[in-house]
């Protein structure tokens, strides 16, 4: 659902009036049950009826939540080997969620997240260690931020200030908060312009990912701040979620364009290939706007060039993924594009700062083994054995 002016404080007042007439109750109790016996479905449908009966009228869609439990379903399957149901959760439920990632509630970093989490299906491979969840502490959190009237617990209450980005612990380990949105652990005290900046400057080291635009939204309209720090981070906040990107520079064919039939791709060899372009893209743009201390002439260059790479790679993802038969025609050009992005980042190189540069090369190389492998497929080298082989009738055959 687009975001329209005002929708937080429309938001806000329509659960207020619904909590104190019929409240609706989220049982934690048995949203911890479904995880405990792994049974994501009945969790699945548990939220949605939830999400459903408490925004009424006014639904907004919820990615980032579902993504973590789609995420912990497929680890799930995959751990034990199912893994053509974890492609089809991946492909039928995950996929579709990047669609949404300008909505209200989606997190920053949701396309990301999306993205590795393809590659791990692809590589038949549960998600990394630094990037498993706690369910329990997913849902507890996301309730307490969006949803904190349904918990019917004295101690969750909106107070119009940064502690409704928070949750206090305080156990052996002292007095702590935690990020209701990232779950990123702070020792106490933390200060107002601390949690101001770890929500709004978006482009700083140890700041949340998952930051929504209701969160920047609420911290704007509804939490007593500084104005001078909202300008400032509002800002910054534009640049990464509203920036616009120029279409991609490509020479003309040498060859004329010809009536040709799409080539079979193996993609279980062009999908892990696909997914560290994707990682390694991001990371190098992320090292870019982190690097405060060059002030090198070619980093708006390059900057540009990898915005621009960014979404030819999202063009690649439509072409692999989201599609049930691959493209392959618009695969290569796609990769053709990137590698003509590349060349122009070779004079570029030696004003970066060494991370970036390494990073640079990475992707270079990703991108030649990428178009390689298109090449491959051109020329009938890769053919699967059988018909099914990459959507996969056997899940021991698919990896």
């Amino acid at each position: 659902m687009a975001i329209g002016d005002g929708a937080v404080a429309e938001i806000i007042n329509l659960q207020n009036a619904a909590a104190a007439l019929n409240p609706v109750k989220f049982e934690m109790a048995a949203a911890q049950e479904f995880v405990a016996k792994q049974n994501w479905v009945g969790l699945e449908v548990y939220l949605s009826e939830f999400l459903t009966k408490v925004q009424g009228d006014k639904f907004y869609h919820h990615p980032g939540l579902f993504r973590s439990f789609y995420q912990a379903q497929i680890s799930s399957l995959i751990v034990a080997k199912q893994f053509d149901e974890a492609r089809d959760v991946l492909r039928n439920k995950v996929s579709p969620l990047v669609a949404h990632r300008e909505d209200l509630y989606a997190p920053l970093d949701l396309e990301y997240r999306v993205q590795v989490l393809e590659v791990c299906v692809w590589k038949c491979l549960p998600p990394s260690a630094r990037d498993v969840e706690d369910m329990n502490v997913v849902l507890s959190d996301y309730m307490m931020l969006y949803f904190p009237t349904s918990l019917q617990n004295d101690e969750v209450k909106r107070t119009n200030s940064i502690s409704d980005f928070l949750v206090t612990l305080n156990d052996g380990k002292g007095i702590r908060h935690r990020c209701l949105a990232c779950h990123q652990v702070m020792p106490a005290p933390v200060t107002s312009s601390s949690i101001v900046s770890h929500i709004k400057d978006i482009e700083e080291d140890g700041s949340c990912p998952k930051v929504t635009e209701w969160m920047r939204e609420y911290l704007a309209h509804h939490v007593r701040i500084e104005k001078e720090t909202d300008s400032t981070a509002s800002s910054s906040w534009t640049y990464c979620m509203s920036r616009k990107r120029k279409a991609p520079l490509s020479p003309p064919p040498t060859v004329p364009n010809l009536k040709q039939q799409s080539d079979v791709i193996r993609l279980r060899l062009v999908i892990p290939i696909y997914g560290e372009l994707t990682i390694v893209n991001m990371k190098a743009l992320r090292a870019l706007n982190l690097d405060k201390q060059s002030q090198s002439a070619g980093k708006p260059e390059a900057r540009e060039i990898l915005i621009r790479q960014e979404k030819l790679i999202g063009e690649l993802r439509k072409a692999l993924i989201l599609s049930d038969t691959p493209d392959s025609s618009l695969a290569y050009m796609s990769t053709k594009a990137l590698r003509n992005l590349s060349d122009d980042l070779l004079p570029l190189l030696k004003y970066m700062p060494t991370d970036v540069s390494e990073l640079l090369l990475e992707q270079d190389k990703k991108i030649t083994e990428l178009r390689r492998s298109l090449m491959l497929a051109a020329a009938g080298r890769h053919r699967p054995t059988a018909p099914d082989d990459d959507h996969g009738t056997s899940s021991t055959d698919s990896c």
